[in-house]
């Protein structure tokens, strides 16, 4: 990976170098300019300098039109972009609970039907899986998420006697299209099916793409990396579903050229010491010619209530190097300081700072209560937290001792993992 003079080199137990650079303090640059430098081949970068070696990739939005607010360039992406604490996120559900669970996050610097965030994600009012269809939601910065205007969610409903979950949102610059992929689980089968949508309001009717045993298609991840070049990652609890142990929980990927028809399954070499992988998201950030993932992951030998976000990265996407410490865990953020889940990410090159959409819940009248909180580390600040025991400068909490009703709060949600 390409470092220059104004990075600071982490080693890993890995011995990846894990590189981040300083923010400058005080830097402005006129959003004009930055709008301009954006509006170019993105994948690029400002400077013109040619991308680094990575797997092929079209610029996402360069054929999207630009917001009609052409000076509304996101502070996420201004050089100097400040630290945010981790901060709730409200949003409107179908159901009206306003609980949402697994956020996936798809961006477009210059704006896809006008909306820079697009977000598919999952309601679980008081973790009642019936609820839990894919939903689609977008805004105009980091911190929004609202329903778009002339949408109905949920996209998708479950068969008789199945259940829905674990959406991931990806865009296809060749069709010019958004896709969904989520989960369908049936008495003795996990399915993995896809819409599509040109606009974000009409989507197609739900085409199934994958099909395996139960639990062994749990939190797809899914990447295009190029023109006839898709890859899924997902993760193998068919041993123990939520109380899985590491020993027998795997980690999985396919290829497709098209997104549609799916290889055979790959191996992935991904291990957190005395902790199981449960959830991830995964993307391939260019401009550090890296894959990097965000791993909710729990001690071995407990069970999927006990999850902290993890960061991970790696140079090819099949063997990955992750951080001695957790990025989130439960405790740390009252909203959801009893239950830290699935999260998704963004890495913005023009700040070199990360944005993070963590999910979860907290206890309230004897039940979990769920939510997404959105934070912002520059990434100096993200590397420091990973890889330090210490606690950090944005507010990291204690954890609380678990009373006897959020351990029956617990032993309810391992119970309800259908």
């Amino acid at each position: 990976m390409q470092k220059d003079g104004s990075r600071r080199s982490h080693s890993t137990p890995g011995g990846m170098r894990w590189t981040g650079r300083q923010a400058s303090a005080g830097l402005r640059v006129a959003k004009a300019t930055i709008f301009a430098c954006l509006a170019s081949v993105v994948i690029v970068g400002c400077g013109g300098a040619e991308p680094s070696a990575g797997p092929p990739e079209e610029d996402p939005i360069a054929r999207i039109a630009a917001p009609e607010d052409a000076d509304g360039v996101d502070d996420a992406e201004l050089p100097g972009a400040l630290a945010i604490s981790p901060t709730s996120v409200l949003v409107t559900t179908y159901e009206g609970s306003g609980e949402l669970v697994h956020p996936d996050v798809a961006f477009f610097a210059r704006g896809f039907w006008s909306y820079r965030y697009w977000f598919a994600a999952t309601p679980y009012p008081g973790g009642d899986a019936r609820f839990e269809n894919p939903s689609v939601f977008n805004g105009a910065s980091s911190v929004e998420m609202q329903v778009p205007h002339g949408l109905a969610n949920p996209l998708a409903k479950p068969s008789n006697g199945a259940y829905l979950s674990d959406p991931d949102i990806s865009f296809d610059p060749d069709r010019q299209e958004l896709r969904m992929y989520y989960r369908q689980t049936l008495p003795n089968a996990d399915q993995i099916y896809l819409v599509k949508s040109a606009n974000g309001l009409n989507w197609s009717a739900g085409q199934l793409v994958i099909e395996a045993p139960r639990y062994s298609l749990i939190s797809p991840a899914i990447v295009r990396e190029g023109t006839a070049n898709w890859r899924m990652w997902t993760v193998d609890a068919t041993s123990g579903g939520c109380r899985s142990s590491a020993k027998l929980l795997t980690l999985a990927q396919r290829r497709s050229t098209n997104g549609v028809s799916w290889g055979p399954v790959e191996p992935v070499n991904l291990k957190i010491p005395h902790r199981v992988p449960w959830h991830w998201d995964v993307q391939y950030v260019r401009a550090k010619s890296e894959y990097w993932a965000m791993v909710a992951a729990y001690p071995d030998g407990t069970d999927c209530s006990h999850t902290a976000v993890y960061f991970a990265r790696s140079v090819d996407g099949t063997t990955w190097d992750v951080s001695p410490s957790p990025l989130l865990q439960a405790g740390d953020f009252y909203p959801i300081q009893d239950l830290v889940y699935r999260s998704t990410f963004r890495y913005h090159e023009g700040s070199d700072a990360v944005s993070v959409w963590f999910s979860g819940a907290r206890m309230e009248n004897s039940a979990f209560k769920y939510s997404v909180a959105m934070a912002r580390y520059p990434m100096d600040e993200l590397l420091r937290r990973v890889n330090t025991v210490a606690a950090g400068s944005l507010d990291r909490g204690a954890g609380r001792r678990p009373t006897a009703e959020l351990r029956a709060a617990r032993a309810a949600f391992v119970a309800d993992f259908p």
